[in-house]
């Protein structure tokens, strides 16, 4: 500093601005000595007496412009005199000042150089005093300073030219890094304090105006990610090694965020580390990706595994069977009973690989929808009729509530009674015995809703978010009694979104039993009156009581499920003698009577009812299984319509409309 071939000053950034250091040349420039003026405040060391008018102001305003823009100030030439310390009295001197900042760490400007250069005898040579009379070595000394300050106002030139080209490079840097949203580190050494820029602060959930050191850097990241992260820090600083490492951060609220972070360490000439810097990413989206298609890929094998499962269940009696047939000797009996093993099997299979196909087109969207009008209703009543005889074989009461208005959607009648089925199917597989399923039809605003509800398994708040996707199924149990490839859901979505409709699922939980929810498009001329309906569900007020009766319970309630389904009342009875006990308040619209019966049959039971005041007047439709016009004419006088089985519900919905009206 002391040797350098500049008059120059180092001043402390502080309101005094102390002089730090000096050069020999300022000391010769300035007549001084590091005594007079190391430590002492600079207008101390040179009080204004000696100055222009303006000089100690203009100097002061240029040492502020450099501490508030960190900037380096070229002053215009000022007049300082120094004091003449071998003749007595002061020397005229003439100055070019330039402050230039030393910013510290933190990037605040810490010092300031206070550079000068004497112009006093360039100016006194320009005003043409004395030039011609100066010896030679002066004149050339003269035409040197000239020089130098040509050559200073071109070095000045191209500083500024590079200041600017290097803050137009750091705005392009900045604009680069808010657009990346990066966050930035810098820690200089030795290690302890880091500077992060907002966006690095956002990312380990901090605000703008908090204070970072490396405590409070590890003690955000998670626990399980620090012991890898200070290894990666260490390796940088002390190895040299590039700084690449991924973490999770977490908040105090509990939220976390994954972050990449890049890096390097500096070192000096002498291979001192001087600084530790780079940026953080938030690759949160990136993870969040990543777990996802772990977690498909682990559904698709586990998918997988269990179809080759399912697969090799009715594989194994067949190919037991085709070595019986090889071994055993051929006993019609055991053939016979080997016949039917062969084709439950393959009937097995075969529903298995339509489940699978009926995804595949459906998911693709290559499946064609028979779209016409229909009456949801309609559907309800033949979904409960297919999965009756599960519903009963495991013991499940089975509640409906049907809507009177009209509940009218544009679809498939064959695809949407699928959706239901597999709906109450799930239900009906995933409920303990004897437990309770309950189907819901309404209409909501512009939207016919059905909602199957059971008091079953559950589902888990890890799996609810999942279950309409293809691979997906519940914990089975150990006996694996639920059954199936789990595709229903999947197809469950996929039809209803062809129908521009919706479906959601909710559950407390395991054990606390699963609601589904199908929302569909209402048909817009649904409330266009009973015309429209074709007779399948009665008016708003029409709903009718009827009693079934048929010796066969199964018959019976199934024929009364589909009857509540669209809103009748119903009772079921297997006993004639039942039926003929009816009190007088409790009288129903209509009988439905089995012909078939034993002790008293449709016919008898018909001719009693009418013997009955009370039941005299009541309507009575015969469902027979024999189908035959005689017995239908031997029984004109008895009943008012004949139903001949299986029971097509269309027609039997018209001709309860029919028997109530004529």
């Amino acid at each position: 500093m002391q040797s350098l071939p500049f008059a120059i000053l180092v001043l402390d950034a502080g309101p005094e601005y102390a002089i730090l250091h000096a050069s020999d040349e300022y000391l010769a420039a300035t007549l001084t000595t590091r005594a007079d003026l190391i430590g002492r405040p600079l207008f101390d060391a040179f009080p204004g007496e000696t100055a222009e008018a303006e000089g100690p102001i203009r100097l002061r305003a240029s040492l502020e412009s450099v501490l508030r823009t960190g900037r380096t100030h070229a002053m215009e030439v000022q007049r300082y005199d120094v004091p003449d310390r071998q003749g007595g009295g002061f020397i005229v001197k003439s100055w070019l000042p330039t402050n230039i900042p030393v910013p510290g760490e933190d990037g605040r400007v810490r010092f300031i150089l206070h550079r000068v250069y004497d112009l006093t005898a360039i100016l006194a040579s320009e005003d043409g005093q004395g030039v011609g009379s100066q010896p030679a070595h002066l004149t050339r000394s003269l035409q040197d300073l000239r020089q130098l300050a040509e050559l200073m106002r071109e070095g000045e030139g191209r500083r500024r030219n590079a200041e600017a080209r290097a803050t137009e490079a750091g705005e392009r840097l900045e604009l680069a890094v808010a657009a990346g949203e990066l966050g930035t580190f810098y820690c200089p050494m030795p290690m302890g304090k880091i500077f992060w820029n907002d966006k690095c602060k956002e990312h380990f959930f901090l605000p703008e105006d908090a204070e970072v050191d490396f405590d409070v850097f590890y003690s955000r990241i998670h626990p399980d990610d620090r012991d890898h992260t200070r290894a990666a820090v260490d390796a940088s600083v002390v190895d040299g090694k590039g700084y690449d490492v991924e973490y999770r951060v977490l908040a105090p609220d509990g939220r976390e965020r994954w972050l990449r972070a890049k890096g390097r360490t500096y070192y000096d000439r002498a291979g001192a580390p001087t600084r530790f810097d780079g940026i953080t990413i938030d690759i949160s989206d990136t993870k969040r990706i990543q777990a996802e298609l772990a977690r498909s890929n682990q559904q698709k094998d586990d998918f997988l595994a269990m179809l080759a499962h399912e697969l090799r269940n009715p594989l194994a009696p067949i190919t037991a069977a085709a070595d019986l047939l090889a071994i055993a000797p051929p006993e019609p009996a055991r053939i016979a009973r080997m016949s039917e093993v062969l084709s439950r099997q393959a009937r097995h299979m075969s529903a298995m690989l339509d489940d699978l196909l009926d995804v595949s087109r459906v998911t693709r969207g290559v499946v064609e929808l028979n779209k016409t009008v229909i009456d949801c209703k309609q559907v309800v009543a033949a979904a409960l009729e297919q999965v009756q005889p599960l519903t009963e074989k495991r013991g499940h009461k089975v509640s409906t509530h049907i809507t009177y208005e009209q509940a009218q959607v544009v679809g498939d009648e064959k695809r949407l009674v699928q959706v239901l089925a597999n709906l109450l199917n799930n239900a009906a597989k995933y409920t303990p015995a004897r437990g309770a399923i309950e189907l819901a039809l309404r209409v909501d605003g512009g939207e016919v809703v059905v909602t199957v509800a059971d008091n079953g398994a559950g589902i888990g708040a890890d799996l609810l978010p999942h279950v309409f996707e293809l691979f997906v199924q519940g914990a089975r149990t150990p006996d694996r009694a639920q059954g199936g490839l789990g595709l229903g859901l999947p197809l469950v979505k996929s039809l209803v979104g062809l129908h521009g409709g919706r479906v959601a699922a909710s559950s407390g939980g395991p054990g606390a039993g699963s609601v589904f929810e199908v929302r569909l498009p209402r048909h817009q001329s649904a409330d266009a009156g009973a015309g429209a309906t074709g007779g399948l569900a009665p008016q708003a007020g029409q709903a009718l009581r009827i009693v079934v009766v048929d010796d066969n319970a199964d018959a019976a309630w199934t024929l009364a499920t589909c009857l509540r389904a669209v809103g009748h009342s119903v009772e079921e009875m297997t006993n004639p003698r039942a039926a003929l006990a009816i009190p007088p308040e409790r009288v129903p619209d209509v009988f439905l009577l089995d012909i078939g019966m034993p002790d008293i049959d449709g016919h008898e039971l018909a001719r009693r009812l009418r013997g009955q005041p009370h039941t005299a007047g009541t309507r009575l439709i015969a469902v027979t299984g024999y189908g035959n016009i005689e017995e239908k004419a031997g029984g004109k006088g008895d009943f008012d319509r004949y139903l001949v089985k299986p029971v097509n519900f269309g027609k039997l919905m018209q001709m309860l409309d029919d028997v109530m009206t004529t």
